[in-house]
């Protein structure tokens, strides 16, 4: 007989863990984390001030019975498994029973199985640590249980702490249980155990805090120094026991560490700290040390405010979003009027901002990469295209020809399915699709050029108009540049402004771009006109468009159209006071 858990009712679960519960001394429990009710054994409220077998507002009735010191851990890791970062639930924390003394718990439990349902279902069990649970069976360490006592009596004892948390992580032990067994890694584990508690000797304390992580902790005011000392002899110690494994299994260890001195954080609020560290020498390529930095780990904590609030401004129709637009200009007619006060402008380039609560107005360059690594940049991206493109439409009834470019992502580009979100614009806007410019940045797409090259064919067939964004800021494919659909390359604003600074090498690529791109039937747009002189220097190469802070700052639409947008009857009478 089998039972397909992905519909079987909370109410008979909870009938079969009743049952289960008369089976064994741990405490079995339901968590529905979806509606925040929990099922526990009643033999649990016996040691504890639950207030009934079945608890409402769970959350909220279990953190009035966890320790102080261990109420944040819970917390995370409830919101780990709840948002489902986590499928398994293992900790090691404190629940404070009746008679108001902490007892050390340790609560395992697994996601059931949900199929197309959005409820999450945590079950497992409860037990309470015996002293004997304070030391890890294969390593023979102390665990994280201990490394919180240890803590704590110090803690309690000066209100403060002195020392380091070096965190150690063997970066490879997935591989290597998959390449060569769970007994050979548990070899590894037991080996890098080892390692750790020489290092450590006279030192520190050396902790199994999982399954591949220790933890070295000195609480008597040593220093930042001594803790990097005491990795590198670690690395050597490893590699030692490599070379006693006759090199038949190679594995490495990443750090990472923060010092401390009269601290008054808790232990929770240090180990967020030092787990940023070593994501960060994972990061940097694995076997290596990351030191605690407090500037970055404070951009690391406003990114993940940014994350979240960016979050909120999407479902909230993307409120704080708003497109600015820079003018593009004609090179070969700079001016509509005979005294050069009249900018011609011909287009605009659209540039996202965001005004973030508690931040004010953000460029690109603070959010787009969160955008990108979250996936986001896709709902932002097509929110960008419908309000250019919706634009663009508007202000063609004024200037007819006026053209709107758009940057896409490359992330974008991979994530989603591009092509038709541009005809879903183009549907929704009913814009003239000549009057719409794309930008592709030719370096994401530097290891796959015909991949560039059927994106660009692609967006020909729709009518829409191609440029090439920051042409020349790196290796440039040039094999590929003459198959490409390409309207516009535009040369990079660092490349231009070396050029205008006098640089003779510059001005020479520039020149011979400009040629090749005219010979291929392509315009070029130079970046980065700061002032008079930049136009004097380069006018000569025959460029046919200009961007820059000398023709306009990024704007808002409202000014934009007040300052920049130049009506088709106001420029016949330019053309004809020319005559």
């Amino acid at each position: 007989m089998s039972y397909d858990l992905e519909h079987i009712t909370s109410r008979q679960l909870e009938g079969i863990i009743h049952i289960l519960n008369q089976c064994t001394d741990s405490f079995l429990y339901i968590f529905d984390l979806s509606n925040d009710t929990f099922f526990i054994s009643p033999y649990a409220r016996k040691l504890f001030d639950l207030p009934e077998e079945k608890i409402e507002n769970a959350i909220q009735q279990i953190q009035k019975i966890v320790y102080k010191e261990d109420q944040a851990s819970f917390r995370a890791e409830i919101d780990l498994v709840s948002t489902g970062k986590k499928s398994d639930h293992n900790l090691d924390y404190r629940w404070v029973n009746r008679n108001g003394k902490p007892v050390w718990i340790r609560s395992v439990g697994k996601l059931l199985p949900n199929g197309d349902s959005d409820n999450k279902i945590l079950t497992g069990q409860i037990s309470i640590i015996s002293d004997e649970d304070k030391t890890d069976l294969l390593t023979g360490l102390a665990t994280e249980a201990q490394l919180r006592i240890d803590f704590g009596s110090v803690w309690t004892r000066n209100q403060n702490v002195s020392g380091f948390i070096l965190k150690i992580d063997i970066d490879n032990l997935g591989s290597i249980n998959d390449q060569y067994g769970v007994m050979t890694g548990d070899m590894i584990v037991s080996k890098v155990g080892d390692c750790c508690r020489k290092v450590c000797s006279g030192i520190a304390k050396a902790y199994k805090v999982s399954s591949d992580e220790f933890v070295c902790m000195n609480l008597s005011g040593k220093s930042a120094l001594t803790a990097q000392k005491m990795y590198e002899n670690l690395r050597r110690e490893i590699a030692e026991a490599e070379s006693g494994l006759g090199y038949d299994i190679i594995f490495t260890v990443s750090g990472g560490m923060v010092a401390f001195l009269n601290d008054t954080s808790q232990l929770d609020t240090l180990m967020r700290k030092v787990n940023y560290t070593i994501n960060s020498a994972k990061g940097n390529g694995r076997n290596n040390l990351a030191t605690y930095n407090a500037a970055n780990y404070t951009k690391y904590l406003r990114d993940i405010d940014f994350k979240e609030k960016i979050r909120e401004a999407i479902r909230n129709d993307f409120a704080g979003f708003e497109l600015y637009y820079q003018p593009v200009v004609d090179a070969k007619n700079l001016y509509l009027d005979s005294d050069k006060t009249v900018l011609n402008v011909i287009g605009c380039e659209a540039l996202i901002r965001w005004t973030c609560p508690g931040y004010g107005l953000l460029t690109p360059d603070e959010f787009i990469p969160i955008l990108e690594r979250t996936g986001m940049i896709v709902s932002v991206g097509r929110w960008i295209l419908r309000t250019a493109f919706t634009q663009c439409a508007e202000w063609n009834r004024v200037q007819e020809n006026l053209r709107v470019s758009v940057n896409l992502s490359y992330i974008q580009v991979k994530k989603s399915d591009i092509i038709r979100d541009v005809e879903t614009a183009m549907l929704i806007s009913d814009v003239n699709p000549k009057n719409v410019t794309l930008e592709l940045t030719e370096s994401g797409y530097i290891d796959n050029g015909e991949e560039l090259q059927a994106l660009t064919e692609a967006f020909s067939k729709l009518g829409v108009n191609v440029d090439i964004d920051d042409f020349g800021t790196g290796y440039s494919n040039l094999r590929y540049l003459q198959y490409l659909k390409a309207n516009t390359l535009k040369l990079d604003y660092t490349f231009v402004q070396k050029a205008t600074a006098g640089n003779e090498g510059d001005r020479k690529i520039i020149k011979h771009i400009t040629q090749m791109a005219h010979e291929l039937n392509m315009q070029v747009c130079m970046e980065g006109i700061e002032e008079r002189g930049d136009i004097e220097k380069l006018v000569e190469y025959g460029p046919d468009k200009f961007q820059g802070f000398y023709f306009g700052r990024p704007c808002n639409n409202v000014d934009f159209r007040e300052h920049h947008l130049r009506p088709d009857v106001n420029k016949d009478i330019y053309n004809k006071s020319q005559h």
